[in-house]
C-alpha cells in the first residue's frame, strides 16, 4: 500500500529546457489551429495553457526560466507559423497576420503571463531570483584579481612582504 501512496504522490516535473520545448510545441499548435480554423481563441488559449502547465510541472530551481520566456517563444512561435502559412506578398502577410494575432491575443498574453507569475511565484520564484543575484554578486573573500595585477606581487611573495613592511 505505501508504494503505491508514494507512486500517487509523485508529479510530474520538468526541467527549465523540457517545459520550454513543451510550451513552443504548445503555441504552435494553437496558433496553427487558430490560423487554419480562424479561431484566434485558440491561440489564446493555447498560450494559456503551455504558460500554467509549464509553470505548475517545471521543478522549482527552473522556475525562473519558466516565468520569463513564454511570451518570446509565443513571439518566436507566431512569426514562425505565419512564415510557414503566407500567402502572397510574404513580408506584408508576415507583419499583418503577426501584428492581427498580437492584438487578438493580448488579453489571453496578459492573463496566462500574470497566471505564470503567481503561480512561480508561490512555487518558489522569488527563492530563485534571490539564488540568481546571490551568484551574481562577486564573492567577497576572493582576492581581487585587478589589485594583484596592479603592484605585480602576489600575496606572500618576498616582494609582497617587503613591500607591506615598507608601507606599515
Amino acid at each position: 500500500m505505501s508504494q503505491r501512496a508514494g507512486q500517487q504522490g509523485r508529479r510530474i516535473q520538468f526541467t527549465g529546457r523540457g517545459a520550454t520545448v513543451i510550451m513552443f510545441a504548445v503555441f504552435i499548435a494553437g496558433l496553427l489551429g487558430a490560423t487554419w480554423l480562424g479561431w484566434q481563441v485558440l491561440a489564446g488559449g493555447a498560450f494559456l495553457a503551455g504558460s500554467v502547465a509549464a509553470a505548475c510541472y517545471t521543478r522549482q530551481r527552473d522556475l525562473l526560466t519558466v516565468a520569463v520566456t513564454p511570451p518570446l517563444l509565443f513571439c518566436i512561435a507566431l512569426v514562425g507559423v505565419k512564415t510557414l502559412t503566407a500567402t502572397g506578398n510574404a513580408a506584408v502577410a508576415i507583419a499583418g497576420g503577426t501584428a492581427l494575432t498580437l492584438a487578438g491575443a493580448a488579453p489571453w498574453l496578459l492573463a496566462g503571463t500574470a497566471l505564470n507569475l503567481v503561480i512561480a511565484c508561490i512555487r518558489g520564484l522569488p527563492r530563485c531570483v534571490g539564488e540568481l543575484r546571490r551568484d551574481l554578486q562577486p564573492d567577497q573573500r576572493r582576492p581581487d584579481p585587478g589589485r594583484r595585477a596592479a603592484t605585480g606581487t602576489r600575496p606572500g611573495d618576498a616582494a609582497s612582504t617587503l613591500d607591506n613592511t615598507h608601507r606599515g
